[in-house]
């Protein structure tokens, strides 16, 4: 029982059983996503839809999951996209966009195979470049914290009155939203986050400044997912017994590790002030 005579406004947040306060995880939250596992289930054993449809289903299905998982965890609905400094991060948005596009596609033949030959509906080829797009995906999810980290060694750290002046020169006010660690700027709160988040900077010099290695990243991605998208739709429409996912393309997958290169050298490499 609460004590009475302490005010309410100084009692600590309500703990769960966890020790976590206020679970944000509620009920209907793992109803809809054992809904979509069902869902999945039903597909893949009747599949009422032909293989083009079932993969733009397969898509949203994975999208939905996706959104309130995020939901569930965080609170917010693009909580799946959010980093631990509480900011929309740009590898766990490509990351995650290449994951839904990779496995829709991959489920949507298996589940179309399934239908004449369950012992074998796995065995879908997948090219070599495929795995190496991914592999580049998975280092800048990787990399990218490790690199940060770096960064926040308080030995880096400006002094208090300059980190402040360095903020607020950029944003008036900046510095009252934001935390610090050695160069690194986190947001104070999860509900913060922002979808500006994918273009700006990380560092105290830059944190209000579009960061170019992050625009060329974004665009490389944007350009390599719809190419690669619309040559999936061609396959999953022209061929209903696909037993294969479409080849990435040399020319496709140098382009793509050369923005994921600049992004981690980026990262790698800290921001001088003022710039």
């Amino acid at each position: 029982m609460p004590d009475p005579s302490v005010p309410s406004h100084t009692l600590p947040p309500r703990q769960s059983q966890t020790g976590l306060p206020g679970q944000r995880w509620k009920w209907w939250h793992t109803a809809a996503l054992a809904l979509i596992l069902a869902f999945f289930t039903w597909m893949a054993v009747w599949r009422p839809w032909s293989l083009y449809a079932s993969w733009l289903v397969v898509v949203f299905a994975l999208v939905g999951f996706i959104v309130i998982a995020g939901l569930g965890v965080t609170g917010v609905w693009r909580g799946a996209f959010i980093d631990e400094r509480n900011m929309i991060s740009l590898s766990r948005f490509q990351m995650l966009v290449w994951t839904v596009l990779v496995l829709s596609s991959y489920g949507a033949i298996t589940i179309s195979r399934a239908q004449t030959d369950a012992l074998t509906a796995l065995d879908v080829e997948v090219p070599h470049t495929l795995w190496i797009l991914m592999g580049i995906s998975t280092t800048s999810l990787v990399g990218s914290p490790l690199l940060k980290n770096t960064k926040k060694d308080p030995r880096l750290a400006m002094r208090p009155d300059d980190q402040v002046q360095a903020l607020d020169s950029q944003r008036e006010g900046l510095a009252a939203h934001v935390r610090v660690e050695g160069r690194i700027v986190s947001r104070k709160s999860i509900e913060d986050a922002r979808w500006s988040d994918l273009f700006i900077g990380e560092e105290v010099s830059n944190a209000a400044h579009l960061n170019l290695a992050k625009i060329q990243m974004f665009f490389f991605t944007v350009l390599v997912v719809l190419s690669y998208g619309v040559a999936v739709g061609s396959l999953l429409l022209s061929t209903p017994n696909a037993d294969a996912l479409p080849d990435v393309g040399e020319g496709m997958l140098a382009l793509f590790g050369i923005s994921h290169g600049g992004y981690l050298i980026d990262k790698a490499v800290p921001s001088a002030p003022g710039t």
